[in-house]
């Protein structure tokens, strides 16, 4: 069981799915951004950067397991 689950990780590129982080931190700093006097812009701006941040900290620790 615990191969099947491995050999279905190695398939699985994570790298195809980074985008996500993007969308999720855009649209949290968008609804943030409406909530907080409507600088829908400065939300966004601070939630694709929110993003980034933790696409970085997740593929640096995903790397640092695979090593």
């Amino acid at each position: 069981m615990l191969d099947k689950i491995k050999t279905m990780e190695e398939q699985f590129h994570y790298e195809d799915y980074n985008w996500v982080y993007y969308v999720i931190g855009l649209v949290a700093g968008i609804l943030i951004g409406f909530a907080v006097e409507g600088q829908v812009i400065l939300g966004a701006i601070l939630g694709l950067l929110f993003g980034g941040l933790v696409k970085f900290a997740v593929n640096k620790s995903r790397n640092a397991s695979e090593v």
